[in-house]
């Protein structure tokens, strides 16, 4: 990751930049993200977070519209935002026919009043993240949830205790190969979920065709998850993140100048 500028750095929100929190809305960047995010767009990085939240969602709890320059895909790589333009596709018809049947299936499969559904407009969230055995309530609700979608022309997407009825054949690598051209000269991804897994196979489908460098970061308390298990690299969590980056602009700013010296390399 030494050519910072021309490279992409595309990072995940929720258990990357910011705690995974109960509910999406309660959701903050750690101290000094935005700053970083700011710093990494100055040394003329491309810089994006690709996230499963819809665009809205995400700028409502993390101040990125203040950061010029930064790229935004939200719904795993359905929406993209940037400088205030957003292209979405329209929503499927299948989802409207979901938001209808949805309660009544899971309350027929589960009732648990705990699981709740989040409305992204290009997808429905199943969140079972506040009942006493989240991993329980996924299985029971798994199969049936996958028919019903299917039926809709849908797919679902498992994720950190919730499952996510999306448009099929979109997600975060959609995102990566969107976002990489020619001039690309070295590509970091960080992600901590399953939904990352596409992005980190993009990334290193990238540099096998390319022969230049990468580097995923998994972000994981005890090493172990989806990403953390298959990444160059692990750290323990969002702070982690931000200090992780951090390094990478300082050695950045200390390589020698040309023709001696120090400071930021003028390419």
């Amino acid at each position: 990751m030494s050519a910072l500028p021309s490279a992409l750095v595309a990072l995940d929100f929720d258990g990357t930049l910011a705690p995974i929190a109960p509910h999406p809305g309660d959701a903050r960047p750690v101290p000094g993200a935005r700053e970083v995010l700011r710093d990494l767009l100055a040394t003329g990085a491309t810089v994006a977070v690709i996230t499963g939240r819809n665009v809205a969602s995400l700028l409502a709890v993390s101040g990125f519209a203040e950061v010029p320059g930064l790229i935004i895909y939200g719904t795993h790589g359905a929406e993209r935002w940037q400088a205030g333009e957003l292209r979405r596709p329209s929503p499927p018809p299948g989802l409207n026919e979901l938001r209808h049947a949805l309660p009544p299936l899971l309350e027929q499969a589960c009732s648990d009043p705990a699981v709740w559904v989040e409305d992204k407009e290009l997808s429905l969230v199943i969140h079972a993240r506040l009942t006493g055995d989240p991993e329980r309530v996924l299985s029971a609700l798994r199969a049936p949830v996958e028919k019903a979608a299917a039926a809709a022309g849908l797919g679902v997407r498992p994720g950190r205790e919730v499952l996510e009825i999306c448009i099929p054949g979109l997600d975060k690598g959609t995102a990566i190969r969107e976002l990489v051209d020619d001039a690309t000269a070295a590509v970091c991804y960080a992600g901590d979920d399953v939904g990352d897994l596409h992005a980190v196979a993009e990334v290193r489908a990238w540099a096998r065709r390319t022969g230049r460098p990468s580097l995923t970061v998994g972000v994981s308390q005890d090493g172990h998850g989806p990403v953390a298990e298959v990444a160059d690299i692990t750290v323990a969590d969002p702070p982690g993140v931000v200090a992780l980056l951090r390094e990478v602009i300082s050695r950045q700013d200390s390589r020698p100048a040309p023709g001696g010296g120090s400071g930021r390399r003028e390419e």
